[in-house]
């Protein structure tokens, strides 16, 4: 195990490459508290940066500490290049502090431009299966209201997973509809796969009708090849289609 110092937090610098995107004042407060009365039971990781020290992960630490006014922290330094300390940064942060899906998939993204490595490669490195790693990613196509409701945690990184299903002409709708009612994951997905169930079935009544039209017009058009004389028209009224023929004696 690498060893363990002290170094002055005056003379620490935040990592550029952080992939935390919110600090709440009050969680940092609750674990200055947690400092105070239990001790330091982490080091954070460091790199050498000239005459200071660039974070690599355990920046709330870092806060919680200065917060508390201590003058020295317990860290662990490494030897890395700055895409090394940037990697390292964002693995040991998605590993080890609680990042929201988001940061998380931003993080992934992150990591796989720039070390050019796959969505497997990713995956062994972070101990996680291919398809966690690509449902995380999935969540970056979601639209920004979506995101921002994750990082807020007023919807669930499954909650999201659910609304990936829906059409974007139904999706702000939907959405609207689980935040305002408060579903659970399992009311919201049950919710959701019933408006696709219906709306499949939906599509599915147009077509048969469609291809009912097509048939009757397919006949009417061979009546006229014989020889017979008439008009063919189609009306589409709300709950019905009328389908009208005229044919001339």
């Amino acid at each position: 195990m690498s060893e363990v110092v002290k170094i002055k937090l005056k003379s620490i610098v935040p990592n550029k490459s952080q992939p935390r995107l919110d600090f709440y004042d009050e969680t940092i407060e609750s674990l200055a508290e947690s400092i105070k009365e239990n001790g330091l039971l982490q080091p954070i990781s460091v790199r050498k940066q000239g005459n200071k020290y660039e974070l690599i992960a355990g920046e709330r630490r870092y806060r919680a500490c200065l917060l508390l006014g201590y003058k020295e922290i317990d860290a662990i330094i490494y030897e890395k290049s700055d895409e090394e300390s940037a990697t390292l940064s964002l693995i040991e942060n998605i590993q080890r502090e609680d990042l929201n899906a988001i940061e998380q998939a931003l993080a992934m993204q992150r990591i796989m431009k720039q070390e050019n490595i796959t969505q497997v490669k990713l995956a062994e490195r972070l101990g996680y299966k291919q398809s966690t790693v690509a449902n995380k990613l999935r969540l970056l196509q979601l639209p920004d209201y979506v995101k921002n409701a994750i990082g807020r945690g007023t919807i669930s990184e499954r909650h999201a997973r659910a609304l990936l299903k829906v059409p974007s002409d139904k999706l702000e709708e939907v959405f609207l509809t689980i935040t305002n009612r408060n579903y659970t994951v399992a009311k919201a997905e049950e919710y959701i796969k019933s408006l696709l169930e219906k709306n499949k079935h939906s599509k599915g009544v147009s077509n048969n009708v469609q291809i009912s039209i097509n048939t009757i017009e397919q006949a009417y058009q061979m009546c006229k090849k014989s020889g017979i004389d008439g008009d063919f028209q189609v009306t589409d009224y709300q709950d019905r289609v009328k389908i009208t023929i005229k044919i001339k004696k």
